[in-house]
C-alpha cells in the first residue's frame, strides 16, 4: 500500500501527475523536491509538502518519482543515494536514462522502474508505459494498483520501447498541438480573427477526434470527405506532393533517435 511518496522534480510533467494524483481522492503523504524555491507555488497548489533540498524524508517514500532533466541525473541521483532504501519503487519519467544508469549511481540496490506517459494525464486516463528489470512481484502489483487509480498501465518488455514510446506518445501532444496551430494560422492568414481562429480550429480538432474515435478505417474517412476533383483532394495533392507523410515520419524518427542518446549534442 502507497503511503509516502517524493517526487524530484517539478517541472510540467511533476504538475501533470500532481494533478492526476489529486483526481483519486486518495491520501497520501507526499514531498515535492526541486532546486528552485520558487518551484514552491507548485507544492502549494497541490497541498503537498515542499523542499528545495534532499533529506532522510525520502527513505520514507514507498515511491520516488524521479522527474528532472536527463542532463541533471548524475548529481540528482548522488544526491538521493544515502537516503534511497530497498523498500522503496523509484519511478523515472526521465527520457533517455537507461535502467543501468540509474543503478549505476545508486548505493542501495532499490527497485527501478522507467515509465512514460505525456502531458494529457492531468485530465485523461491516459497511458503509463513501464519498463523494469528489478521488480518482483509484490511491487509490480504496488505500482499496478497506484496507477491504475489515474491511468491505464502497459508493460514494456523490451528497454528499448520505452525510447520509442518518448518519441511517440511522451512527445505526441506536442505533435497534434502544432497541426492545430497551423490550422489557426491559416484561418488567420484568410482574414478571420484570432478569437474567431482558435474557436474554428478548436471545433474543428474536437470534432475530429470524435470522428475517428474507435475507427480503424482512417483511409475510409479521408475519402468519405474529400471528393473526386474537389478542394479536399486538392489540399491533400499538396500535402502529398510536399511529402508531409514522410516529413513527419523522419521527424519521429528523430526524436526516437534523441531518446537513444538524450546526453549527446547533435
Amino acid at each position: 500500500m502507497i503511503k509516502n511518496i517524493s517526487i524530484i522534480g517539478a517541472g510540467n510533467l511533476t504538475n501533470s501527475i500532481l494533478s492526476a494524483i489529486s483526481r483519486t481522492n486518495k491520501s497520501y503523504h507526499i514531498n515535492l523536491i526541486d532546486i528552485d524555491k520558487n518551484k514552491r507555488s507548485m507544492a502549494k497548489k497541490y497541498n503537498v509538502n515542499f523542499s528545495n533540498s534532499y533529506s532522510s524524508n525520502i527513505s520514507e517514500s514507498d515511491l520516488i518519482f524521479l522527474v528532472v532533466k536527463p542532463k541533471e541525473y548524475k548529481t540528482m541521483l548522488r544526491g538521493i543515494s544515502g537516503f534511497v532504501s530497498k523498500k522503496s519503487i523509484l519511478v523515472s519519467f526521465m527520457a533517455g536514462i537507461t535502467h543501468d544508469q540509474i543503478r549505476d549511481n545508486l548505493n542501495e540496490n532499490t527497485a527501478i522502474v522507467r515509465c512514460m506517459t505525456n502531458l494529457t494525464i492531468k485530465d485523461y486516463k491516459s497511458f503509463v508505459f513501464y519498463y523494469s528489470k528489478s521488480l518482483d512481484n509484490k511491487k509490480t502489483k504496488i505500482l499496478r494498483n497506484f496507477f491504475s487509480l489515474f491511468s491505464k498501465l502497459k508493460k514494456c518488455h523490451l528497454e528499448d520501447e520505452i525510447d520509442k514510446l518518448t518519441a511517440l506518445y511522451g512527445s505526441g501532444p506536442a505533435y497534434y498541438v502544432f497541426f492545430n496551430k497551423i490550422i489557426r494560422d491559416s484561418f488567420l492568414q484568410m482574414g478571420y480573427s484570432k478569437k474567431d481562429s482558435k474557436e474554428y480550429a478548436d471545433d474543428l480538432y474536437e470534432g475530429t477526434i470524435k470522428l475517428i474515435y474507435g475507427d480503424n478505417d482512417l483511409d475510409k474517412i479521408i475519402s468519405s470527405i474529400a471528393s473526386k476533383g474537389g478542394t479536399t483532394e486538392a489540399a491533400l495533392l499538396e500535402f502529398k506532393k510536399n511529402k508531409i507523410s514522410q516529413s513527419l515520419s523522419k521527424a519521429v524518427k528523430q526524436a526516437y533517435k534523441k531518446s537513444k542518446n538524450i546526453l549527446k549534442k547533435q
